[in-house]
């Protein structure tokens, strides 16, 4: 019996820690299924709130359940159904809460990339026209995607060039017969070329020896010609001899040259006569100036034998010594002002930026840096979020606008240095509006940073009251010329609050002298 009794109760202890392990087993399958749940389920008390509305459009282009909704190019819902309603396509689709719809606003279908993936595009509309409600139906226009187009033209040029190689295919297949013939008589033409040539080889050979002694006669004529020369020259001089006699033959129109200069002479002579009161006067005039010019030579000998004797103002600078020591310090000084410019350090880099949403920044940095203790910063921002700004009209009327073109920053920083680290402080424009950072040197390539700008926001009309945009992040340097930088962007707004990180390069004008030098380009 004891023996039965301690088998039955090890049997049970058993048949217990099976049950336990089993149990603790499907404990954590349920955990495991719930953080799933959690983590990527769409659960209906952690879901962000949204409101839905619909459009119609014609031909979708393969829009599908689920593709991205886009409001203004920002992410912002997404295609809930896709369905045939009679001749259209109805499409049902969701934004989020807080992003707001007018009535005048717009639905596209849009394409993104070269991949092809659609997307639903939202122009919002203006404000003025009123806030669509939940539900109501935004009205579309079809505008083809920049992929579409390009494949279009691709298709158009690919056209094009078919009909272009069916009419060379045709042109070459009308005049095939031709074309042989024109081969064949070019071959017969060169090989009667080649039997002319070798079966008239010694003739061109005689050719040639005639050419050349051709030539060399030339050369005979010519010196023959010298010879000539040399041998004739009574002869040339009997040929001058018959030159001057037939100058002595023109002496007969002399006389009446002759007679001509007199009859100039003699108006001349009236003339004078006519004039003579207004001539004298000229005369007088003239011995006038003369003595003045007299009179201001003497004049200015005196001026300079005073300049001499250091009278005068113009005299005490001449032979004042404490006008040299003057120029000699004004020399110093901009000797100074060179050490100062040669002690300048340039730096000029480029970085990217990536932001929430997707949006981006492309920023070109030039840095002056005259000492240690303070340094200027210049850099153009190019930010893929634009600017918005309102443009109001005589009448009244106000619309909302976005321009892309470059924001620039211009700062002075000035270094302080406080228990063993440097903090910076700056000020100026920050992306063309008044901005303020500091910078906190951990040490020499890495520094935690913060800047504080748009006071005035009017970057977003859509959304009222926004505080300045504040944004803190590390900024490390891998290399000498590579760094990258991270951190929080828009922090005081919770509804733009996002995270962005970015990359760049900064040569200084050492590096630069470097690699210009290394591509062969004079540095001096």
């Amino acid at each position: 019996m004891i023996l039965n009794d301690i088998k039955i109760l090890t049997r049970i202890k058993m048949t217990l820690s099976t049950e336990a392990k089993l149990g603790i087993f499907v404990v954590l399958v349920a955990l495991a299924s719930a953080f799933l749940i959690f983590t990527f389920g769409e659960i209906p008390f952690f879901k962000e709130k949204t409101k839905q509305y619909i459009t119609y459009f014609k031909d979708v282009a393969g829009l599908s359940k689920g593709a991205e909704v886009r409001v203004a190019g920002v992410r912002a819902g997404e295609v809930k159904e896709v369905t045939l309603e009679g001749a259209r396509v109805k499409i049902l689709f969701e934004v989020r809460e807080g992003i707001k719809i007018y009535k005048d606003a717009t639905a596209y279908i849009g394409t993104l990339g070269l991949m092809g993936d659609k997307y639903l595009g939202i122009n919002p509309g203006s404000p003025e026209s009123g806030e669509l409600k939940r539900g109501q139906v935004v009205q579309s226009e079809e505008i083809a995607s920049d992929t579409d187009k390009l494949i279009e033209e691709l298709s158009i040029t690919a056209q094009e060039f078919r009909r272009v190689a069916q009419n060379l295919s045709l042109i070459l297949e009308e005049n095939r017969l031709t074309l042989r013939e024109t081969l064949v008589n070019l071959n017969t033409l060169v090989s009667n070329l080649n039997e002319i040539t070798i079966q008239n080889k010694e003739n061109i050979n005689r050719t040639l020896e005639n050419l050349r002694i051709l030539t060399a006669s030339l050369e005979n004529l010519i010196n023959n010609v010298n010879s000539v020369v040399t041998e004739n020259k009574s002869s040339i001089k009997e040929i001058s001899t018959d030159l001057s006699v037939i100058l002595s033959e023109l002496k007969e129109d002399l006389p009446v040259l002759v007679a001509n200069l007199k009859e100039l002479s003699a108006n001349l002579n009236s003339i004078v006569k006519a004039n003579r009161t207004d001539i004298s006067r000229i005369l007088v005039s003239l011995r006038k100036g003369t003595e003045n010019l007299a009179e201001v030579s003497q004049e200015l000998n005196i001026i300079l034998a005073r300049l001499e004797r250091g009278e005068g103002t113009l005299g005490k600078l001449l032979t004042d010594e404490s006008l040299y020591k003057n120029l000699n310090k004004g020399v110093k000084t901009l000797g100074k002002a060179g050490e100062v410019v040669e002690k300048t350090h340039l730096y000029i880099g480029m970085r990217g930026e990536l932001y929430r949403e997707g949006d981006s920044k492309g920023i070109l940095t030039v840095k002056l840096v005259p000492d240690r203790k303070k340094y200027y910063l210049l850099e153009v921002v190019g930010d893929s979020r634009g600017r918005v700004y309102r443009e109001e009209y005589l009448d009244g009327r106000e619309t909302v606008k976005k321009e892309f073109k470059p924001e620039f920053t211009l700062q002075y920083a000035r270094n302080f240095h406080l228990f063993g680290h440097t903090l910076t402080l700056r000020g100026g424009l920050k992306e063309s509006t008044g901005g303020i950072g500091a910078d906190l040197y951990i040490d020499s390539g890495k520094y935690i940073f913060a800047d504080l700008w748009d006071f005035g926001r009017k970057d977003r009309p859509q959304d009222k009251n926004l505080k300045p945009n504040l944004q803190i992040g590390f900024h490390w340097h891998l290399t000498r010329n590579l760094y990258i930088r991270f951190g929080g962007d828009d922090l005081l707004n919770s509804k733009l609050r996002g995270a962005f990180g970015g990359i760049g390069l900064l040569f200084r004008d050492d590096d630069l002298k470097y690699l210009l030098g290394g591509v062969g380009l004079p540095i001096r």
